[in-house]
This record gives C-alpha cells, sequence and structure tokens, in this order.
C-alpha cells in the first residue's frame, strides 16, 4: 500500500512539472508581447509627435561703422558687430489640422543676447477660412513685418530706418483675425487687430490698440493699406550728458550726467497710416512704403518713405533706395523752457538717406549682404539720430549734418 502511494505521489509530481514550466512560459511570452505593444504605442506616438511639430530658425551676423558718431542705427567710428545681429527660433505645433500653437524666441546682440519671446500665440482656422490668433504677436504695420528679424527674406541689409524705426514697438499682447479672399488669379486679404504693448526702454504704455490692414497680391503685384491708433501713457526718462562751464570761463567746460524726463504722455492719442506696394517678377524688384504717425503732445508727428529698386542677376542682386524723414510738428517744440529744447533736440528730425548695396546668395539658404549709406539734409535738425541730438544738449550745437554708414552682413535660415 504504501508503495503504491508513492508511486501515485512520484506520478502527480512528474505531470504537473510540464504544466508549471508551460505556465511559466506563457507568462513570460504574454510580458514580452506587452513590452512589444507598448513599444509600438511609443513609437507611434513619438512618430505621431514629430509630425505635429515644426521648428526653423534664422540668424544674422552683421559688421557696421560709420565715418562719425552721429548715431544712425547705433553705428559710430568704431566697429560694431551686435547692433544687427541676431538668432531666432521658431516651432510650431499642430494641435489639430486647423488648430495651431507658434512661439518665436529672440536674441539680439544690441539686447546683450537676452531671450525674448517675440511671438507665442494659439491660431485657428474655421471652415469658412476665417483665422483668428491670440497671444504675443507682430504689429502688422509694415510691408516686412510678417519677417522683420528675419534678414534672408528681405532684398536690403535692413529695412530703411527711416520708415521702420518710427514705430518704437515691434510686437503686441492681443488678438487679429484676418480673411482671404481668393480670385481667380489673385488674393485679397482682410486683417483686423488689437490688444497693447509697451514701448522700449521706456515707461510708456500703448493701450486700447486697435487697427486694420488691407492687402491684394497677384505674386506679382502687392498692395497694401493700414490703419492704427492706441492710447498712450507714461514717461520717458534719459540720463543727458550736460556741459559744466569750467572756472575761470576760460577753462573748458566739464560734463556731468542729469537724469532728465524727456516727456510724459496722459492718456495721448497715436494714429498710424501707411500705402506700400511692390513688383517682383522674379527678376525686377520694386518696393515702396509711405508712412504718418501723430501723437497728441510734443511727441513727434512723422511722415517717412522709402523707394527700393533691385535687379536680379544670377545669384546676385544689386540694389539702390532712397529714404526720408520728417517731423512735422517741431512748432510745438519751440525752446521756450528747457524741457521744450531737450524735446526739440531730440524729436525734430529731417534727412534723406541714399543707400547703394548688393544682395548676393551663396548658397540655398545663405545670403552675404553689402550695403553703403549716405544720410544728409539734417536742417536745422539733429537728423532724427539720438545720438547728434544728445550731443547738441551737451554742447549747444549740432556736431553732424550728415553720415556714411557701411554695412556687411549675412543672414541665413534653418
Amino acid at each position: 500500500m504504501k508503495f503504491m502511494l508513492k508511486t501515485l505521489s512520484l506520478a502527480v509530481a512528474c505531470a504537473l512539472v510540464p504544466s508549471a514550466v508551460m505556465a511559466e512560459q506563457s507568462t513570460e511570452q504574454k510580458i514580452a508581447q506587452l513590452e512589444q505593444q507598448v513599444k509600438a504605442l511609443q513609437k507611434q506616438q513619438t512618430a505621431s509627435l514629430t509630425d505635429k511639430f515644426n521648428f526653423n530658425g534664422f540668424i544674422s551676423g552683421a559688421y557696421i561703422s560709420a565715418d562719425n558718431d552721429a548715431g544712425y542705427n547705433a553705428a559710430d567710428t568704431s566697429a560694431n558687430f551686435s547692433q544687427d545681429s541676431k538668432i531666432g527660433f521658431q516651432g510650431t505645433f499642430n494641435i489639430s489640422n486647423s488648430t495651431q500653437a507658434v512661439m518665436q524666441l529672440m536674441m539680439r546682440g544690441e539686447d546683450d543676447w537676452d531671450v525674448e519671446a517675440e511671438w507665442a500665440y494659439l491660431s485657428h482656422r474655421f471652415d469658412n477660412g476665417i483665422q483668428v490668433r491670440a497671444g504675443k504677436l507682430r504689429v502688422p504695420l509694415f510691408m516686412y513685418s510678417d519677417y522683420l528679424d528675419v534678414g534672408y527674406a528681405q532684398p536690403f541689409a535692413r529695412p530703411p530706418e527711416e520708415v521702420y524705426a518710427t514705430v518704437p514697438f515691434s510686437s503686441y499682447t492681443g488678438a487679429g483675425i484676418s480673411y482671404d479672399v481668393e480670385y481667380d488669379e489673385s488674393t485679397l486679404t482682410m486683417q483686423a487687430f488689437g490688444g497693447e504693448s509697451d514701448v522700449k526702454y521706456t515707461d510708456v504704455k500703448l493701450s486700447n490698440l486697435m487697427g486694420a490692414n488691407l492687402s491684394w497680391t497677384d505674386e506679382v503685384w502687392t498692395l497694401r493699406g493700414v490703419y492704427a491708433s492706441a492710447i498712450l501713457d507714461g514717461a520717458w526718462d534719459q540720463t543727458t550728458k550736460v556741459a559744466i562751464q569750467g572756472l575761470p570761463p576760460t577753462q573748458p567746460p566739464s560734463y556731468t550726467n542729469v537724469d532728465t524726463r524727456i516727456i510724459e504722455l496722459i492718456d495721448a492719442k497715436g494714429e498710424f497710416i501707411g500705402v506700400g506696394a511692390s513688383y517682383d517678377n522674379g527678376e525686377m524688384l520694386a518696393v515702396f512704403e509711405w508712412t504718418r504717425s501723430e501723437i497728441d503732445g510734443a511727441y513727434a508727428d512723422t511722415d517717412a518713405a522709402y523707394v527700393t529698386l533691385g535687379y536680379r542677376i544670377k545669384a546676385f542682386t544689386p540694389y539702390v533706395t532712397v529714404a526720408y524723414l520728417e517731423t512735422k510738428d517741431n512748432d510745438e517744440r519751440l525752446p521756450l523752457s528747457a524741457q521744450a529744447a531737450i524735446q526739440a533736440a531730440l524729436f525734430n528730425g529731417e534727412r534723406t538717406a541714399y543707400s547703394l548695396g548688393m544682395r548676393w546668395d551663396a548658397l540655398d539658404n545663405l545670403a552675404v549682404k553689402f550695403d553703403v549709406t549716405y544720410a544728409n539734409d539734417f536742417g536745422d535738425t539733429s537728423g532724427g539720430l539720438r545720438t547728434n541730438g544728445a550731443t547738441y544738449l551737451s554742447t549747444g550745437s549740432y556736431a553732424f549734418d550728415d553720415t556714411l554708414i557701411y554695412t556687411v552682413k549675412f543672414d541665413a535660415v534653418f
């Protein structure tokens, strides 16, 4: 009997061993299958995210100098490698086929390469073609506003200062709406925008910023018009070097820095109007813009315009630009007080600028540009050049009535 029980126990044990082995193998196989499924899902998710995300960037490096210290585009007699140098990164995430999140980070040499979000917005296009964007956006005031920092997309070394430097801000926080009307061989784009912004390097803030523009293009001709208004509040202070007469008077004067309030704006209304046109048939290039900005009070009301003509010869595009700037309200800054004298020196401006340049498309995504700009016809003003105006405040006369600026620059996209 004992022998039979031992034999039965041994038989049961032998029968259970293969089952246990099979169960263990089955569990391992299931775990392996699950791991493969997880890896496949992760790979699919990563591929999906990669398809939804687009990344690109641009970079500019420049050398500028001038024959004097008048201050055109911050140039002086020393070599400047920062003023027109910048790098930008832009990422676009496609949340859906009609919704995107866009961010553009900028680093500029003139701002000590500090990182700043130039764009950061959500965009949605409805089935009827209307597109709405909200967040931090570029102010669409000029022909080249959408790619103001992308030098590769511009024919010249820099957009003409006479026009593009009259508005002291380039982005706003708010919203915009646009709609394209498609014709047989052309497109009409209507756009409206609104929000708020800050004037760079000051405590002036813009509120109730509202505007609209209208543009038409057939890919050769482009016509454009824009109007915008805003309310300005805040102060603009500046450190000014002031001359102190030596004692006795025969000794040369000494200088001291004085913090001066240039202007204070309280509910001042500002308005901007501009028109532009361009022609580009692949060989011949012509661009024209005219703008007028008006602000209540002593801040400068300015007319400005430029014409650029260029011709593409294979990889080379020589161009010429003629631009002018003139403040229209100089009588509001008559030097009846110390503050009015400072405002007249810094705000009154008149000049004509002539540029001769060459763009060389050295590689598919790289352009090298050479530019010589001569500015004169300052009249009885600083020419609208801040450094020249500051010289007047310290010496009692404008030191320069013209200036010559040299630029060598490369622009690339990636």
